[in-house]
């Protein structure tokens, strides 16, 4: 439950052997790449790699060719030999890819007919009634036809308007909604012809040049033709069905072996070389340093030399968190606000513990529990972190149902057979769930505090440790406001007296006024206040008021944990009265709904609550989430499909 250490590795060795080292020795292990130049910037004769990856083209090639391939990615074993003749395979790759071209090419010419002919067929149905050739109606010289279709209404005027015109019109067939005509005109009037006809709403249907003879035939030699073409097309893709099935497993070795070879030479990003070696610099967790090591004491051509964390000025340790099972899938909550930095501690077990307890408190119900529980069980698989996320709510959520008396809204059940077991009710105890809510709040904004003075202790930044408003005098200052509060609370006769104000009141919040020029006193600084004093002081007295504004903000912003707890009981009263009022199977029925709605929308509305109060409230007391995720180097799916 910390962040893992790390240690900073150079390793050298030559040239040739670069891709085999990095498939040997970097993929079985954790390791995050450092771009070796910007370490070994002041050492003369090194160079950045400047080589074309020669794997590129040939992968594009393979990507095409799997595109209807399930391939699975794995990593492969591979020598220096099979290195060096890796790109033999580009003839194979070649042959394999026109055999499936000139397949795909006959495919797509066989679609592309079957298209154009119902295209075809689709012109001349309207007219399959018509006694004509209709190759005859482009043979006219002086006069022009045109077949389409228009609505109803305008059919009915059309004969008003073409009386005295030169146009003869033809009715073919009619629908529900329009009339289907061809119309003759004479080439010199087309143009006013085409015009009127358009007036009405007329709408073209081209018939192809290609149409030859009666439509009937015509329709009845297409519909042979897509026949034939059907079974043509059955033929092309049970070869190219075969086609897969004969080369999967070829495809797939060679797909393995580029995919893997181009993303081990884009290593060359990171890595420097001299005339006859090469230079690579990286991180390495604890946990995996001597086996890394020994591993590569093994080839007596690679050195390694390896560096504790500190010993590095120029780059800053990525941050590995390092948890057990449980608090795991919490991490992702914490990632959301930001990456704890290298040298502060690990966030998630504070995170995990006050978020399943607050939501608990919000979202107590034994029934629902289960149900959100179940839904985190059945999702898990496809989302590992929020599937578990949601079975411990839902376990703390059915937890605090049973002290609620709580199972989907109904508090009979259970304190009528779990007696032995303490039950409260929120809507009958609003002032003590209220006040359980803000203590709840003091005391984790108090481990919040601590946290911030032990990440000051690790930092060994003195002056936030002792002057912050979050370090020392900041504790000192909060728990001497709840402490006087809760004596004149209990007793409102109890004098305070005036030394107790000085010391714990005032005394902690000059401390934090000047806590940037304590700072630099304690550093040692030769600038103790800035340039600007008068500025400096202005933004100080600003920086006080918030303090004490945000003391108190933050505390009474955990009254909500508890308003939350009484809100989702509000929610059960409110579908109590309509099932009431509905009686009988409709009641069942608005029960079964009020609860599916709670889950659904209360639950997601707590659950954000929740994350709201972590990382306003609590994670800027102590958590600057600067860190730097780590990312070891692995190969991934590069496919294209």
């Amino acid at each position: 439950m910390s962040i893992e250490k790390m240690y900073f590795v150079n390793v050298a060795g030559p040239i040739k052997a670069l891709d085999y080292f990095v498939i040997n020795n970097i993929l079985p292990f954790d390791v995050q790449l450092v771009n070796a130049i910007s370490i070994l910037d002041s050492v003369k004769g090194l160079y950045p790699f400047s080589i074309q990856n020669p794997y590129e083209d040939l992968l594009k090639k393979l990507d095409k060719l799997c595109e209807h391939l399930d391939i699975k990615i794995e990593q492969i074993k591979m020598d220096n030999n099979q290195i060096s003749c890796a790109l033999d395979v580009e003839p194979i790759v070649e042959d394999l890819s026109k055999e499936l071209n000139n397949l795909m090419d006959q495919r797509k010419e066989i679609q592309n007919q079957m298209m154009i002919k119902n295209r075809i067929k689709k012109q001349i149905i309207p007219i399959k009634d018509v006694d004509i050739e209709i190759n005859k109606l482009f043979e006219f010289e002086f006069m022009k036809f045109r077949f389409g279709k228009m609505p109803k209404d305008s059919y009915k005027k059309l004969k008003n308007y073409i009386e005295d015109l030169e146009v003869i019109s033809f009715k073919v067939f009619e629908e529900e909604d329009h009339v289907f005509l061809l119309y003759f005109m004479p080439n010199m009037v087309q143009e006013s012809i085409d015009s009127l006809f358009a007036s009405l709403y007329f709408e073209r249907i081209r018939i192809s040049g290609r149409v030859k003879g009666y439509p009937k035939e015509v329709i009845e030699n297409i519909d042979n033709s897509l026949k034939q073409l059907a079974i043509d097309e059955k033929d092309i893709n049970e070869k190219i069905e075969d086609f897969y099935k004969e080369n999967h497993d070829k495809i797939e070795d060679i797909y393995n072996t580029i995919n893997q070879l181009n993303q081990v030479f884009d290593v060359r990003r990171n890595v420097v070389h001299s005339k006859d070696a090469f230079y690579l610099t990286g991180w390495v967790p604890k946990s995996q340093l001597e086996d890394f090591v020994n591993r590569v004491k093994k080839d007596e051509n690679i050195t390694c030399i390896v560096e504790e964390d500190e010993a590095i000025k120029k780059v800053k340790p990525p941050t590995k968190l390092k948890n057990n099972k449980f608090f795991k899938p919490f991490e992702s909550l914490v990632e959301m606000y930001g990456v704890p930095s290298y040298n502060e501690l690990d966030p998630t077990p504070f995170v995990a513990i006050t978020y399943l307890l607050m939501f608990g408190m919000m979202f107590g119900d034994v029934g629902q529990g289960l149900v959100i529980g179940l839904l985190g069980y059945l999702i898990r698989n496809k989302n590992k972190s929020f599937g578990k996320i949601l079975m411990f709510v839902g376990a703390f959520s059915s937890i605090f149902g049973l002290f609620y008396g709580s199972v989907f809204g109904n508090e009979e059940i259970l304190r009528k057979y779990l007696s032995f077991i303490p039950m409260i009710n929120p809507m009958e105890n609003k002032q003590l769930i209220l006040g359980i809510a803000v203590s709840f709040g003091v005391i984790i904004i108090i481990l919040a505090m601590l946290l911030n003075i032990w990440n000051s202790l690790i930092k060994k930044n003195i002056g936030t440790l002792l002057f912050d408003r979050n370090g020392i005098a900041g504790l000192v200052f909060y728990l001497s406001l709840i402490y006087l509060t809760i004596t004149k609370v209990i007793n409102s006769n109890v004098k305070i007296a005036a030394w107790q104000i000085i010391l714990l009141i005032i005394l902690p919040l000059i401390l934090i006024f000047l806590s940037h020029p304590l700072g630099n006193l304690l550093q040692k600084k030769k600038q103790i206040l800035p340039k600007d004093k008068g500025g400096y002081f202005i933004e100080a007295i600003f920086e006080l008021i918030e303090t004490l504004l945000a003391i108190l903000s933050n505390t009474i912003s955990f009254i909500r944990v508890g308003a939350f707890a009484l809100n989702h009981v509000g929610f059960f009263l409110a579908f109590h009265m309509i099932a009431d009022m509905v009686g009988g199977t409709g009641s069942i029925l608005v029960m079964i709904f009020g609860n599916i709605l709670i889950i659904c929308l209360e639950g997601l509305i707590v659950g954000i609550q929740g994350l709201r109060l972590e990382y306003y409230e609590l994670f800027s007391r102590f958590f600057s989430g600067e860190g730097i995720g780590f990312k070891p180097f692995k190969i991934k799916d590069k496919q294209a499909i």
